[in-house]
Parts: structure tokens; C-alpha cells; sequence
């Protein structure tokens, strides 16, 4: 079935149904088995948008359905307890379309779910990518570093666009470049290129949500937005680019710019691409086009 599915990145659906069932047989697995369906809209929602990435990248990349199914759950694991983290630490209300699960069911709940999902993550990586773990180990720790400078410093270190860029690269592009990377298979350069394009998209993606958080309306996404300025974190809405720059203007450049490392790879650079036009750069064309909306009202 998982060789059917990765023969085709067009049958997103399908794909992504494959890959909740395994992210939910991992969560099964657990002493958690009988309490999954409580708060699965905290983990199994939401766009995918690094899953769907590796998943598209798998085929061309020549790895085994298999690995990029799992390797896949892996990234859509960490991301989800990144949130389920996040939303504790900004007061965020809504993920997802949902009430967070720390409203529903409390602080403990949600900071132990998030544990819970780092280490099955790492375990799946373990098993069917074990080379790939030191860079896992990178990517948390840029993760992590990046969420404690906004927390701590914030605004107060100095305010510039180089500084609110390579925040969002570390806090967002790493784990876009780490799923990325796991489309390479045994190739070390191709890994490598891969990696670099994935922080780029990430990047781009970053910058495109920061400006979307600051917007008012609650209709413009499934989370609760506003609340970088309210929590005073340094993001694209809050400082300009150089003269001469627009963040659409960069955000558009880090989407262009992100396949050109993997030219010499043809079927994994169609694979990039085909990516970024259908599903990356039309979210990211909302994104910035809300913003805009609501800064002229």
C-alpha cells in the first residue's frame, strides 16, 4: 500500500490518512492507548505541511515508502509538540480549529503529551534512520534555542530584520530542512542540499505566519493570532526590512532561491518545486495576503 501511495504525491489525502494511522498506532503504543481520541485534534490536524513535504520528496529521492512514512510521522510529531508547547507559553486558546488541549485539559496535560510525542519521535527515527540522528539533535536544539531567545530576550536584545530572520530560520526552517534532508537517502551531498532548501522554505514559511499573527480577525486561521505582539516577540510585524526590501519581497526570494542547490538532482528538484507552486506558495500568498487586507483596514 505505502509503495501505491508515494508513487503518486498528487493523492495528498490519501498520503496523509496513511500517515495519522501511524502517528496514531505510536500514540497507541503508549500507556496513553485508551485516551488517543481525547485529544487526537491536537495531533492529527492541521496542514502537515513538513510530512507532506517529505512525503512528496520520498519517490524521488529513492528511500523506501516505508522509512519516509515513518520518518514523516516522526517530523509531524515533533511539530505537534512544539505546538502543544507553544500554546502553553503564548496563551494561545485555539490550534487547529480547536480549543488548545492545555484550555481542555490543563498545563500537565499538554507539557507531558509534548514529551510524550519528542521521544517516539526519536525512536522512529532511530529505527529506520539512525544516521540521520545527530542532525535530529541539531535541529531540536536550534528549535529550542530559537523559542528561548523570543521568550527571553525578545525585543530587548535589539530589534533587526537579520536578527528576526535568522530566528525564524532556526525556529522553523530547521525542522522543514530536517524533513527534507530525510528524502536523501544514503547520498550525503543530496542530504545536505536538501537541508539547505528545506531551511529556506521554512524561513519563508516563518516570516509569512508572523505576519499573518498580526492580524485581529479570528476568522484568518484555525489558532488564536495576535499574540507575538501581546507576548513582545521579535517577528516579522514587528521590525522593517532594509531600505529597499518588503518581507513579501523576501519571503517571495526564499521560496524561489530554495530549489536552486538541487539541480543536479532533476527528479528531486521537479519533486521541490512541484511542492512550493501546489502547496507552499499559494498558503503563503493567503498568509501575506490577509495581512495586507487587514493592515490597510
Amino acid at each position: 500500500m505505502l509503495g501505491r501511495l508515494m508513487n503518486d504525491c498528487r493523492d495528498v489525502a490519501e498520503m496523509l490518512r496513511e500517515l495519522r494511522r501511524i502517528v496514531r498506532e505510536a500514540l497507541e503504543g503508549t500507556s496513553l492507548r485508551g485516551q488517543v481520541a481525547r485529544f487526537w485534534s491536537s495531533i492529527g490536524g492541521g496542514k502537515m505541511l513538513r510530512a507532506r513535504l517529505l512525503l512528496c520528496l520520498g519517490p524521488a529521492g529513492d528511500v523506501a515508502p516505508g522509512t519516509i512514512y515513518r520518518a514523516a510521522a516522526a517530523v509531524e510529531m515533533l511539530h505537534a509538540a512544539s505546538l502543544l508547547h507553544d500554546d502553553i507559553l503564548d496563551g494561545g486558546t485555539l490550534r487547529r480549529g480547536h480549543p488548545a488541549l492545555w484550555v481542555t485539559d490543563g498545563t500537565k496535560a499538554a507539557v507531558i503529551l509534548g514529551d510524550l510525542l519528542v521521544s517516539l519521535a526519536v525512536e522512529a527515527i532511530q529505527d529506520v534512520l539512525p544516521s540521520h540522528l545527530p542532525m535530529l539533535t541539531v535541529t531540536l536544539r536550534e528549535m529550542c534555542d530559537a523559542e528561548a531567545e523570543q521568550e527571553f530576550a525578545g525585543l530587548k536584545a535589539g530589534a533587526s530584520w537579520g536578527r528576526c530572520v535568522d530566528i525564524a530560520r532556526r525556529k522553523t526552517g530547521s525542522l522543514f530542512g530536517f524533513a527534507a534532508a530525510c528524502a536523501g537517502g544514503s547520498n550525503p551531498e543530496l542530504v545536505a542540499a536538501l537541508r539547505r532548501a528545506g531551511y529556506a522554505l521554512g524561513t519563508a514559511y516563518q516570516l509569512a505566519d508572523d505576519l499573518l499573527d498580526a492580524c485581529a480577525a479570528p476568522l484568518s486561521s484555525d489558532k488564536t493570532l495576535g499574540l507575538d505582539a501581546a507576548t513582545g516577540k521579535l517577528t516579522a510585524s514587528s521590525v522593517r526590512p532594509p531600505a529597499g526590501q518588503t518581507a513579501e519581497g523576501v519571503i517571495e526570494s526564499l521560496l524561489r532561491d530554495s530549489e536552486s542547490d538541487l539541480v543536479r538532482w532533476p527528479r528531486v528538484q521537479a519533486a521541490w518545486h512541484g511542492y512550493v507552486r501546489d502547496t507552499m506558495a499559494p498558503l503563503l500568498a493567503r498568509f501575506a495576503g490577509v495581512a495586507r487586507v487587514e493592515a490597510i483596514a
